[in-house]
């Protein structure tokens, strides 16, 4: 159950525990030592053979305690118990929906969050929460509509807000995405997940400078999102600003949570400062890490700073490993070119061109100039 959650059941509970005592032999004061103490299994030993069976509140808060103390099942089972004597108790599906959630069935939470919804229609958490269920079922429709309404009830929700951007985003209105992010950081920009999702829109729409500038915020409020910081250092490396690119890479890394694209973007900002051993360090770092076609790029990478060191050697031996694990005819021809611009070996050059011509498949117009220049060069 998450803090809301258990905030608003608590108070309902609370506010529920002077009813009980006038109707049953519970103690007062003893119910809410046990409570504010957190002594739930001593609440329960206590609460248990006390509460009258027949009454929804009294059921409720019994069941809140078991929650409290870990035993989410029997929690289930008197919430339920709770929902047979009252179909409308409010805090019964919160709180079940709540459980439903964390058991990862959403679809379950929905039906109690809709009840609530029925029960208090003008409460912008409550559509907040209904929207949020739905969104986890992949009912995006359902949840677009339900998060719309929570933010027309509630704009000041940063969670709305951010979680309304992205469905927008989604959807590719970027502006409206970004419109939506604008509104709410005039009024507040001191919230870390607007900001975050402000990062994204702003790179989307091409608005460079504005990540960046979010960036140092998020900065200042010590945030180490990789997938936020990701926007980030794409924008600086747009902009040309590579001191700037290769700074995101060193303040997530001091933080623990630098990622594998953050560290090729500095690598490759490197290269463009002609600093190549610096990059090659961080794209052998990426390789250690990459699970996926990216190390493709990683490999080509450090051939292309080893060329610019005139280590012809070790660029080509990165080619070769690019090739052997993708299999991509172009690095064919990226080998021959060494051997033939700086090694001068003509016979290895031709070799292969040859693998190249062979291998051929026409993908881009870049390999079909390659071909035909090939073609031409060795048939002379």
């Amino acid at each position: 159950m998450n803090n809301l959650n258990r905030i608003v059941c608590l108070l309902f509970l609370l506010c529920s525990t002077t009813k009980i005592v006038a109707q049953s032999s519970v103690n007062r004061n003893r119910v809410m030592e046990y409570l504010q103490d957190q002594q739930y299994d001593e609440a329960i030993a206590y609460l248990k053979p006390a509460v009258d069976t027949t009454d929804a509140r009294q059921m409720a808060l019994l069941a809140y305690t078991y929650y409290q103390a870990g035993k989410t099942p029997e929690a289930v089972i008197y919430y339920e118990k709770v929902l047979q004597l009252d179909s409308n108790h409010l805090t019964a599906h919160q709180c079940l929906a709540a459980v439903s959630l964390l058991q990862d069935r959403p679809l379950t939470a929905m039906e109690h969050y809709k009840k609530v919804v029925a029960l208090r229609p003008q409460s912008a958490i409550a559509w907040k929460q209904l929207s949020f269920a739905a969104l986890a079922a992949m009912q995006a429709d359902s949840g677009f509509v339900w998060l719309n309404k929570a933010y027309t009830l509630n704009p000041y929700d940063p969670k709305v807000v951010s979680r309304l951007a992205e469905e927008w985003i989604e959807r590719k209105r970027f502006g409206a995405a970004d419109t939506l992010i604008n509104t709410f950081l005039a009024t507040d920009s001191s919230s870390a997940i607007v900001l975050m999702t402000g990062a994204r829109t702003s790179y989307l729409l091409k608005d460079y400078q504005r990540t960046l500038i979010i960036g140092e915020k998020l900065k200042q409020m010590n945030i180490s999102s990789s997938n936020t910081f990701l926007y980030v250092s794409a924008a600086a490396y747009n902009l040309k600003k590579y001191e700037d690119c290769i700074a995101v890479h060193e303040y997530l890394n001091a933080r623990n949570a630098s990622a594998e694209n953050i560290i090729y973007y500095a690598a490759m900002a490197y290269t463009q400062l002609k600093m190549y051993e610096d990059s090659n360090e961080l794209l052998q770092t990426c390789i250690s890490m990459a699970k996926s076609a990216s190390l493709d790029n990683y490999y080509t990478g450090m051939s292309v700073n080893y060329e610019a060191l005139h280590q012809y050697k070790p660029a080509i031996a990165n080619l070769d490993t690019a090739y052997y694990l993708f299999h991509q005819p172009l690095k064919q021809y990226s080998i021959g070119r060494i051997y033939d611009a700086h090694l001068k070996n003509e016979a290895m050059a031709i070799r292969y061109y040859k693998r190249y011509i062979q291998l051929y498949k026409g993908e881009t117009p870049e390999e079909k100039e390659i071909y035909n220049y090939l073609k031409t060069r060795i048939q002379k």
